[in-house]
Protein backbone atom coordinates (compact mmCIF):
# COMPACT_ATOMS: atom_id res chain seq x y z
CA UNK A 1 0.00 0.00 0.00
CA UNK A 2 2.92 2.46 0.88
CA UNK A 3 4.32 1.45 -2.39
CA UNK A 4 1.87 2.49 -4.61
CA UNK A 5 1.19 5.70 -2.68
CA UNK A 6 4.67 6.70 -3.18
CA UNK A 7 4.53 5.60 -6.95
CA UNK A 8 1.86 7.64 -7.35
CA UNK A 9 3.03 11.05 -5.46
CA UNK A 10 6.02 10.26 -8.37
CA UNK A 11 4.03 10.50 -10.79
CA UNK A 12 4.41 6.54 -12.26
CA UNK A 13 1.07 4.76 -12.78
CA UNK A 14 2.15 1.33 -11.31
CA UNK A 15 5.64 -0.17 -9.41
CA UNK A 16 8.20 -0.97 -12.35
CA UNK A 17 11.46 -2.82 -11.95
CA UNK A 18 14.04 0.42 -11.34
CA UNK A 19 11.65 1.06 -8.61
CA UNK A 20 11.85 -1.95 -6.38
CA UNK A 21 15.59 -2.09 -7.23
CA UNK A 22 16.73 1.81 -6.22
CA UNK A 23 14.31 1.02 -2.95
CA UNK A 24 16.07 -2.29 -2.10
CA UNK A 25 19.74 -0.35 -2.62
CA UNK A 26 18.32 2.02 -0.67
CA UNK A 27 17.22 -0.22 1.89
CA UNK A 28 20.39 -2.12 2.30
CA UNK A 29 22.65 0.77 2.02
CA UNK A 30 20.48 1.92 5.39
CA UNK A 31 20.73 -1.10 7.07
CA UNK A 32 24.50 -1.11 6.55
CA UNK A 33 24.46 2.33 7.35
CA UNK A 34 22.95 1.98 10.83
CA UNK A 35 24.64 -1.61 11.46
CA UNK A 36 27.75 0.08 11.11
CA UNK A 37 27.30 3.04 13.57
CA UNK A 38 24.91 1.27 16.32
CA UNK A 39 28.38 -1.09 16.26
CA UNK A 40 30.51 1.50 16.02
CA UNK A 41 28.66 3.52 19.03
CA UNK A 42 28.74 0.49 21.24
CA UNK A 43 32.35 -0.08 20.26
CA UNK A 44 33.30 2.82 21.20
CA UNK A 45 31.49 3.07 24.64
CA UNK A 46 32.85 -0.25 25.62
CA UNK A 47 36.11 0.92 24.96
CA UNK A 48 35.98 4.48 26.62
CA UNK A 49 34.19 3.56 29.59
CA UNK A 50 34.37 0.10 29.96
CA UNK A 51 30.56 -0.39 29.83
CA UNK A 52 28.20 -2.45 28.07
CA UNK A 53 24.49 -0.67 26.79
CA UNK A 54 22.27 -3.20 26.39
CA UNK A 55 20.27 -1.31 24.24
CA UNK A 56 22.58 -1.04 21.81
CA UNK A 57 23.49 -4.09 21.70
CA UNK A 58 20.01 -4.92 21.40
CA UNK A 59 19.00 -3.30 18.54
CA UNK A 60 22.11 -4.60 16.77
CA UNK A 61 21.49 -7.96 17.22
CA UNK A 62 18.14 -7.44 16.21
CA UNK A 63 18.69 -5.79 13.05
CA UNK A 64 21.56 -8.20 12.44
CA UNK A 65 19.27 -11.21 12.96
CA UNK A 66 16.58 -9.70 11.02
CA UNK A 67 18.70 -9.34 7.96
CA UNK A 68 20.24 -12.97 8.44
CA UNK A 69 16.42 -14.19 8.72
CA UNK A 70 15.58 -12.19 5.64
CA UNK A 71 18.19 -13.42 3.87
CA UNK A 72 17.91 -16.86 4.58
CA UNK A 73 14.00 -16.83 3.71
CA UNK A 74 14.44 -15.04 0.20
CA UNK A 75 16.99 -17.48 -0.48
CA UNK A 76 14.67 -20.83 0.39
CA UNK A 77 11.86 -19.29 -1.31
CA UNK A 78 13.43 -17.70 -4.36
Amino acid sequence: MLDTLLASLMGMDELDERFIAHRHKSSRLALGVGVTLIAGWFTWDLLLNDRIHVDLLVILMAMVVAKVLSMAYLAHTD
